[in-house]
């Protein structure tokens, strides 16, 4: 004869792991995109990647997301990036640090694999008190 116990079990499971799924928006991983291409050294700002963008920036109506454009296929992210750098900066070595710095922060913070970071520099600024980069 099966004994079968007549109290449900309160398993870790059963109440802190419910079915279901989630979801991230490409607005999301476009936010922790723009903040981790805003903290490299060299970055002065976003692109604009359209001649729309232009002006809706241009009217003060700019989006965080402004410059960055993210494609999930298959669990895989891709980002291109549209960037406006330090004048007087290594531009191969700037947009390599994005790279890295964009992948390594969007891996770590959502545990989905990069697959490419793409980096087009629409163009270069110099700064009005001649700092390069930022600190």
């Amino acid at each position: 004869m099966n004994h079968h116990p007549t109290h449900a079990t309160t398993g870790r499971d059963a109440t802190t792991h419910p079915d279901g799924r989630v979801e991230i928006a490409e607005s999301a991983i476009a936010a922790i995109v723009h903040g981790a291409v805003l903290s490299c050294y060299g970055i002065v700002d976003m692109a604009p990647r359209s001649l729309g963008s232009a002006i809706v920036k241009r009217l003060g109506l700019t989006k965080p997301t402004r410059g960055i454009a993210v494609a999930v296929a298959d669990g895989r992210i891709t980002v291109d990036l549209s960037v406006v750098m330090e004048y007087g900066t290594p531009i191969f070595t700037v947009a390599k640090n994005v790279m890295t710095t964009v992948k390594f922060q969007v891996e770590r913070t959502l545990g989905m694999p990069v697959e490419r970071v793409n980096v087009t520099v629409q163009g270069l600024r110099v700064s009005p008190d001649g700092a390069r980069g930022r600190a």
